[in-house]
């Protein structure tokens, strides 16, 4: 899964709006709309700090854990293609 795709679902799942997202981190009312689609259109990837902000905003966490100790309901950000 692309962070973007991460993002949306973790959005989703917060119950919260991307505009309200925006908002609580301190952002423009479309500063996640623009980031993620912006994103999709340039095959770019989001900071690490971008991600855990809005993450945390939908009460997420970004961590690092061992590959294959993914719990279940977890949202897997997949390494860029080589």
């Amino acid at each position: 899964m692309k962070a973007q795709d991460a993002l949306r679902e973790a959005i989703s799942s917060s119950g919260k709006s991307q505009a309200g997202i925006s908002k609580s981190i301190g952002k423009t009312r479309n500063y996640v709309n623009a980031l993620v689609t912006q994103a999709d259109a340039t095959g770019g990837t989001l900071e690490c700090g971008t991600v855990a902000g809005i993450a945390d905003a939908c009460d997420y966490a970004l961590v690092l854990i061992p590959r294959g100790t993914e719990p279940p309901g977890s949202l897997v950000i997949d390494p860029p293609a080589k």
